[in-house]
């Protein structure tokens, strides 16, 4: 069989998988399926359905990852910081999150992340899945995977979680181990990546790339790790942001980015700029993932610390119109702009450290005090 074949033969295998995942899933979410072809519908009159990432449980969490964003709000830090014993701030309640899911699912959207810190150390974590509804929404887990084991995972299917996202950092222990700064955790990686995939739970790998790390050989076999185990690897690139705010030298350049595109043609990676769900490929502000801290603020982006409003407040709806309209969210870029934007960088950073120095030791930064500061697209 000619190559031109053989990648005919194989994106036509693709396909045939898809269609069967899709009429699978027609079958047993049926409301997730009727929203998803909806979007396909409307996305070409701009209509958006973006993945909101709850933070939970004041991101409690049992590591204390090198690169880590989320380390400003986690009870640790704040603690470190301020004296106070945590985030003061009250949490989301059942019902509060109850009403997102009611809202999120008017609106359209399909897909909820639950994140940290770490999603499986908070004790109620089978009650949010329950109160989220499974039936309406994708319930995706990410995690660093040292709790999920064979028992956790049977645990999470059973409860209705679609897919888990276990992060994964580098192929060689010792260096998984040190970035992870735990012990033991490439292992223990290992052990869920085994376990979810016996249990035929949808998977993908997470894995955060610093400056030149995809030219190495390192890189390229866990490409090739991914490839052989057929699970998906999801590729973010280290930011200027919270524990990294400092490390200018991790910050990836436009060739890193041009070698992950030549790497996606014949590996099975993606990274939060590649196409999705018949999304473009651009930056996903707003329109591709929010975050929605535990208090109620959404953030357009897992890597900023500023809202663009609370939904305790205000309706999830005009939140998310609001982002639209913003002149940094609401266009669709070929960049991503908290990684590779210096104007918006220094703009995000600046405004954050006045934040914490001179309004609130706590983050996000609130909209009237950041975005809300800046100009909308009509203005």
């Amino acid at each position: 069989m000619s190559n031109s074949l053989q990648i005919l033969a194989e994106q036509e295998a693709l396909s045939l998988i898809e269609q069967n995942k899709r009429k699978d899933q027609s079958q047993r979410r049926p409301r997730v399926h009727e929203k998803i072809q909806k979007y396909f519908k409307g996305m070409l009159d701009g209509q958006i359905s973006p993945i909101l990432r709850l933070k939970i449980n004041r991101s409690l969490c049992n590591f204390q990852c090198t690169h880590c964003c989320e380390e400003p709000y986690m009870t640790r830090d704040v603690k470190k910081r301020t004296g106070m014993p945590m985030d003061p701030r009250p949490q989301m309640t059942t019902d509060d999150y109850r009403e997102l899911s009611r809202q999120a699912d008017e609106y359209g959207i399909f897909r909820f992340v639950l994140t940290g810190g770490e999603a499986l150390v908070d004790k109620n974590l089978d009650k949010l899945i329950e109160t989220i509804d499974p039936m309406k929404h994708l319930i995706i887990l990410d995690t660093n995977g040292w709790t999920f084991d064979t028992e956790k995972v049977k645990w999470f299917a059973g409860l209705g979680g679609y897919k888990a996202q276990i992060s994964l950092d580098s192929m060689i222990e010792e260096e998984h181990d040190s970035f992870r700064n735990k012990k033991g955790s490439y292992k223990r990686v290992m052990r869920a990546l085994d376990a979810a995939k016996n249990e035929n739970l949808e998977l993908l790998i997470s894995t955060c790339i610093i400056k030149d790390r995809v030219f190495s050989d390192e890189f390229l076999s866990l490409c090739e790790y991914s490839k052989d185990k057929d699970i998906p690897l999801y590729v973010t690139l280290a930011k200027p942001v919270g524990n990294a705010r400092d490390q200018d030298t991790w910050v990836c350049t436009k060739k890193d980015v041009d070698q992950l595109k030549v790497l996606e043609d014949k590996y099975n990676i993606f990274t939060h700029m590649t196409p999705s769900y018949g999304q473009p490929g651009r930056c996903i502000t707003v329109k591709g993932i929010d975050t929605v801290n535990h208090d109620g603020e959404i953030v357009p982006c897992p890597y900023m610390d500023l809202s663009i409003g609370n939904v305790t407040k205000e309706p999830l709806s005009v939140i998310l119109d609001r982002g639209m309209k913003n002149s940094w969210l609401g266009p669709y870029r070929d960049e991503c702009i908290i990684g590779e934007n210096k104007e918006f960088i220094e703009f995000h950073n600046k405004t954050v450290k006045d934040h914490l120095e001179e309004v609130s030791p706590l983050l996000p930064v609130p909209f009237e005090q950041g975005f809300g500061r800046t100009p909308n697209i009509d203005s």
